[in-house]
């Protein structure tokens, strides 16, 4: 099976009910900016998830996110797995402190933590990407453009 069968497969099997998909980074620190060009690529693609870009500040979008009504929340950021540059990962919050998420403060975990207060089932995991360059005034390395044009087309498909 191809790796955007494998991928698409690996985040539809994670969901549960209404989704709402989260992209975090910094657009001027090359590969960083991921997160918030995978929610552009996905509203390009059409899909209906409320689809958020919280830039470097996910915590100022908890409210946005809560009025929702989602089940499940997809984060989207680039993390530091030691893979190959451009290559995703899903992972769960309880992996999350193995992670390295270089350029958030605070810390993933944290808001995570926030966004299930009062709402303990809600169903919260990550699609990080490994990055190739994470350096102020960088673009997205080529790595990183191709592994974000499977994980869109992975994304569209999972939430079909």
């Amino acid at each position: 099976m191809s790796r955007q069968k494998d991928l698409a497969a690996e985040i539809k099997d994670r969901i549960k009910g209404k989704i709402t998909v989260i992209g975090i980074g910094n657009i001027i620190k090359g590969d960083d900016g991921l997160g918030p060009r995978l929610i552009a690529m996905l509203k390009d693609r059409g899909v209906k998830a409320p689809l958020f870009d919280c830039g470097t500040a996910p915590e100022n979008y908890i409210f946005p996110v809560l009025t929702t009504s989602c089940d499940t929340v997809i984060m989207v950021d680039a993390a530091d797995l030691g893979k190959a540059p451009g290559e995703s990962s899903v992972i769960g919050i309880d992996q999350i402190s193995k992670v390295s998420f270089s350029t958030h403060n605070p810390s993933p975990r944290l808001f995570t933590d926030l966004l299930s207060t009062g709402k303990e089932d809600l169903n919260i995991f990550f699609v990080v990407v490994q990055p190739k360059s994470m350096i102020l005034g960088d673009a997205l390395s080529d790595e990183v453009l191709t592994g974000l044009e499977i994980l869109a087309e992975a994304m569209c498909e999972a939430l079909a």
